[in-house]
């Protein structure tokens, strides 16, 4: 079965587009969409992991620390992986490093209560 196309006289074919064109502007796309993904995402995701490796490797006994769960507690031991904290007179408890949210260095607690007194 042959399918004839019939065209006014005069008339031109059109021709098949050139795909280069498009192809660069897809690549482009792919590298813009990269680029945000990466200044929007991944870096601060490294500055705040960087940020929470130097708080932890800062920390020291005596230090209060706030965990995610929002206990608060005081540094009494320091192991490995794990933190002992002391969260009441009696209450001690042992977390994992990656459990802390925050740290308030002892210095700047004495300094604070010298500051009022």
């Amino acid at each position: 079965m042959n399918i004839l196309y019939s065209a006014a006289p005069g008339a031109t074919v059109p021709s098949a587009t050139t795909t280069t064109g498009s192809g660069w502007s897809f690549i482009f796309l792919l590298v813009m969409l990269f680029a945000m993904f990466y200044f929007l995402i991944i870096l601060p995701q490294r500055r705040r992991e960087k940020q929470f490796q130097q708080m932890i490797s800062q920390l020291k006994r005596g230090d209060t620390v706030i965990t995610v769960g929002g206990i608060v507690g005081k540094v009494i031991d320091i192991k490995k992986d794990t933190v002992k904290i002391k969260t009441a007179m009696t209450t001690e408890l042992e977390i994992t490093k990656r459990a802390i949210a925050s740290v308030f260095k002892e210095r700047e607690e004495e300094k604070e209560q010298e500051k009022q007194d």
